[in-house]
C-alpha cells in the first residue's frame, strides 16, 4: 500500500500545514500540536522572527495569531478529510489555502475525462473559457493544471479557481491526485502561482515502508 506523502512541502518557510485534529496523533509531546490556539500562537510568533529584518507593529502578532486561528478551524471543513496547508509568504499577507488529497478512480472511467472532471477544464460556469495546461510533476508525472474564473454564487464577486490533478498508477494500486486553491483576489493567486507550481511538484505517493515517523512542526 501507499500513502499520499506532503511532508517535502514542510521544507519551505512558506507553507504552513494546519493539523486535521486536535491534539495532533502521535505529537503528544508537541506543546503547539494540541490545540488551534497554541498552533495559531507558535507559527505567528514564529513568522515574525523569521523576518528579523522587519519588527511587528504594536498588535500585528496578536493579529497574525487570530487570522491563524481562523483559518485552523475554518479552513479543513471546505474539503474535509483532504491536507490543508497555507501559504503565507509574509506575516501581512492574507493567507492563501490549498488543499490536497488522493480521489478514488471511478471503475471504467478514463486518464483524461476523470482529470478534466477533477480540473473543471470543461466548466460551463466560467466567465470565461479555463485554461487548462498540461503539468509536469518528477514524482507523479504530467498531469493538468486549470485556471478558471467563475463567478461565486452567494456574493456576484468574480472568483479565480486553481486545481491541478494526476492519475497514479503502480502495480495493482492507483488513485488520482487533487490540489484544489481559489480565491476571490486573482491577483493573490497569480503571484502565488510560482510559489504553488513549486509546492505541487513535492506532492508525491511514497510505499508504506517510508513512512517512518516525522515531526511536521516547522522547526
Amino acid at each position: 500500500m501507499s500513502w499520499l506523502n506532503v511532508k517535502h512541502a514542510m521544507e519551505s518557510p512558506s507553507w504552513l500545514r494546519i493539523p486535521l485534529m486536535w491534539p495532533e496523533p502521535g505529537l503528544d509531546d508537541v506543546e503547539e500540536a494540541q490545540t488551534p490556539e497554541a498552533w495559531a500562537r507558535y507559527f505567528a510568533e514564529g513568522l515574525w522572527e523569521d523576518f528579523a529584518s522587519e519588527k511587528p507593529e504594536p498588535g500585528e502578532v496578536d493579529l497574525l495569531t487570530n487570522i491563524l486561528l481562523m483559518y485552523a478551524i475554518r479552513a479543513p471543513a471546505a474539503y474535509p478529510d483532504f491536507e490543508v496547508f497555507l501559504h503565507l509568504p509574509h506575516p501581512r499577507e492574507i493567507p492563501l489555502p490549498v488543499y490536497v488529497d488522493l480521489v478514488e478512480i471511478e471503475d471504467g472511467e478514463d486518464r483524461t475525462t476523470a482529470l478534466r472532471e477533477l480540473t473543471h477544464a470543461d466548466a460551463r460556469y466560467t466567465v470565461e473559457p479555463p485554461i487548462v495546461e498540461d503539468f509536469d510533476s518528477p514524482h507523479l508525472g504530467t498531469g493538468m493544471r486549470v485556471l478558471r474564473y467563475y463567478q461565486d454564487e452567494d456574493s456576484n464577486e468574480v472568483h479565480v479557481g486553481l486545481r491541478y490533478a494526476w492519475r497514479y498508477e503502480k502495480g495493482t494500486e492507483a488513485a488520482d491526485v487533487l490540489i484544489i486553491l481559489a480565491d476571490p483576489d486573482a491577483g493573490r493567486i497569480l503571484r502565488a502561482l510560482d510559489d504553488v507550481d513549486e509546492f505541487a511538484r513535492t506532492v508525491r505517493i511514497s510505499a508504506d515502508a517510508e513512512a517512518d515517523d516525522w515531526n511536521p512542526s516547522r522547526t
